[in-house]
């Protein structure tokens, strides 16, 4: 039980939603229950960043419902779901940063490498991990910086 707690439902047209009990996430209009399972596991790992850099603490993900939400799910019909936030690339978050701290728009970013806008977003979609050592390249020289790769050893414990 790692995950957020979630309830699930499906409305009168067939169509599944869902919505986090601990977090500001909803999805809807999902053709199955995996789908929106999917869908709130990325609003999950978003409204996670958005606290953190906030500097909120985030609620701790897999507590027991209380005997009020019990009482709501089993009133509702609500399907229970412990969701776990969808893994984040720090890679992306480190170009996003980057990109503000410049002030530079994307737009003029994307010029200066010598790509679309859309491909620069992709690049910054904190759940894009397809980013070639190239790409990160051409971002790093259009922000007038460079690319420092360091390995570091995990802390065992």
């Amino acid at each position: 039980m790692k995950g957020y707690p979630c309830y699930l439902e499906k409305d009168e047209k067939g169509r599944w939603g869902g919505f986090a009990l601990d977090l500001p996430v909803y999805a809807w209009g999902k053709s199955t229950p995996e789908e929106v399972e999917r869908s709130l596991a990325k609003g999950l790992a978003l409204a996670l960043l958005e606290l953190q850099e906030g500097g909120q603490t985030p609620p701790p993900p897999g507590r027991p419902l209380t005997p009020e939400e019990e009482a709501e799910r089993d009133r509702e019909g609500y399907l229970l779901a412990y969701v776990e936030p969808h893994p984040v690339n720090p890679t992306s978050l480190e170009l996003r940063r980057a990109l503000k701290a410049s002030g530079l728009t994307a737009r003029e970013v994307a010029k200066r490498m010598g790509t679309t806008p859309s491909a620069l977003s992709r690049l910054l979609d904190p759940f894009y991990f397809g980013h070639s050592l190239e790409s990160l390249r051409r971002f790093a020289r259009a922000l007038g910086g460079e690319v420092r790769i360091q390995v570091v050893a995990r802390a065992e414990g």
